[in-house]
């Protein structure tokens, strides 16, 4: 389908091409295709023409098009599906939201446009036999009404399984969503998914993109999701990481893993929602982020515990080289030990962090995220560290407060949240790792030799 310029049937002559985005798209024989892309990128357009190829190919097809609410139906999806399939060539009832056209094959390709609000909505798929639907939008739809019309592919009965299919389209959502969970962290069998760019659809003007660009350029978590594609949450406030931060350039397409005989750094942020990270430096002089740990509720010395069970399973016969937060020394009030003293007592010897101001821990950050060896990014992270990766899309920010003008101001420190102690984590062994000043020898080098088995902590 990809190469085809143009289609024909009996009554039907339409025009079309895919993108190049999309080829392996419509390629593609996968159960369940997910299409994510910015504002305009033509993923509707695709997703009516390749059920229309499909159906055009079989005797009897049936499909339900489904949208949030039944305005978003009317406006969006029914509008596109007349743009592409003209209303004459088949018979529209409005009444029903059902349009039905004769097949070359002398059946019929019945559509049923359906909202999909609320879970409660599902029951009206419950009766559906289909053999197709496209979600739209899909990010705005409960799970469940994809669970059940994943049930529903039966038609026509006796067909071959690969026949029936189903199709998402969205915008990009964040990584707490279903959608990214079942068709990026950990795909579904049968499930995949294509990612579009801006800048590709040929029915836009040239300018569409940059004056969206314009728009968002202070809200670098919408132009990432809308303009530029990329997946990520929309948080109020600013984020500190802005436009040095990208999805598909920093985030790593699959899971890292660990080098043999290369030392795994960490680093740990103390306190009630302790929180750690584990980093290596390839060959290739990539920071590697590996893998993420936190905890909302717990204590330093359980917290403790739990990394080191995760380090001897994961991570079996590495050395581990800690660096921490400096106000960790403080004693605790409970048996008056530090954490450091704490992580000391189950032989993890921690070093402090050169300093605790942030601007040079943010700067230590943000250099590994500007910069590229040999075409390579300088910082990628595992998918599987979502709390850090949602950070760098937007939840770890300054927090947003009002002026008497009614106004906007941001604090001059990120705001504490969920987001902020792996940041802080990773803050503390970027510091030690590269240091934040030009003249620091150590930045973009070889990591530091080992510690030792003793160091002051």
């Amino acid at each position: 389908m990809g190469r085809r310029a143009g289609i024909c049937t009996a009554n039907i002559d339409i025009k079309y091409t895919a993108l190049e985005s999309l080829k392996a798209f419509h390629a593609s024989d996968a159960r369940v295709r997910l299409i994510v892309g910015p504002f305009r990128s033509g993923k509707s357009a695709a997703a009516v023409m390749d059920i229309f190829v499909r159906a055009m190919q079989a005797k009897d097809h049936r499909t339900v098009c489904v949208r949030k609410t039944y305005r978003n139906l009317e406006d969006t999806v029914i509008r596109t599906f007349f743009e592409w399939i003209p209303k004459k060539a088949g018979e529209w009832r409005q009444a029903d939201l059902m349009f039905r056209m004769k097949t070359p094959l002398g059946g019929w390709w019945e559509v049923f446009f359906r909202s999909a609000e609320s879970s409660e909505d599902v029951e009206k798929f419950r009766g559906f036999e289909l053999t197709d639907y496209w979600i739209d939008e899909a990010q705005e739809v409960p799970q469940d009404v994809k669970l059940v019309l994943d049930g529903r592919l039966s038609y026509p009965t006796g067909s071959n399984r690969e026949v029936f299919k189903g199709l998402l389209t969205t915008n990009p959502c964040d990584t707490e969503h279903w959608i990214y969970k079942d068709f990026v962290m950990n795909p579904l069998p049968g499930h995949a998914y294509w990612r579009q760019g801006s800048n590709e659809n040929p029915y836009l003007h040239k300018e569409y993109y940059e004056e969206l660009e314009a728009n968002y350029r202070d809200r670098p978590e919408l132009m990432r999701r809308y303009v530029h594609g990329e997946w990520g949450a929309i948080f109020s406030g600013k984020p500190v990481y802005g436009n040095e931060f990208a999805w598909e350039t920093h985030v790593s397409k699959s899971h890292l893993k660990p080098i043999p005989g290369v030392d795994i750094y960490c680093g740990w942020d103390f306190g009630l929602s302790p929180a750690m990270v584990f980093t290596q430096i390839n060959p290739n002089g990539q920071w590697m982020i590996l893998r993420e740990l936190y905890s909302d509720d717990s204590g330093i010395d359980e917290f403790s515990d739990g990394v080191i069970d995760f380090s001897n399973r994961e991570y079996p016969g590495f050395t581990f080289i800690d660096v921490g937060d400096p106000s960790g020394k403080a004693r605790a009030t409970t048996d008056e030990k530090s954490c450091y003293d704490i992580l000391r007592s189950k032989r993890r010897v921690c070093r402090t962090a050169p300093t605790n101001a942030l601007i040079p821990r943010l700067e230590s950050v943000k250099r590994r995220l500007i910069r590229s060896k040999k075409g390579l990014p300088l910082l990628v992270i595992d998918p599987r560290c979502k709390r850090l990766i949602d950070g760098f899309s937007g939840g770890y920010r300054y927090k947003e407060r009002a002026t008497s003008g009614g106004g906007a101001l941001h604090s001059d420190t990120p705001e504490k949240n969920v987001y902020s102690h792996v940041h802080d984590a990773t803050q503390y062994v970027a510091l030690q790792l590269f240091g934040y000043a030009e003249h620091d020898k150590r930045l973009f080098s070889e990591p530091l030799p080992p510690m030792g088995a003793i160091l002051n902590a």
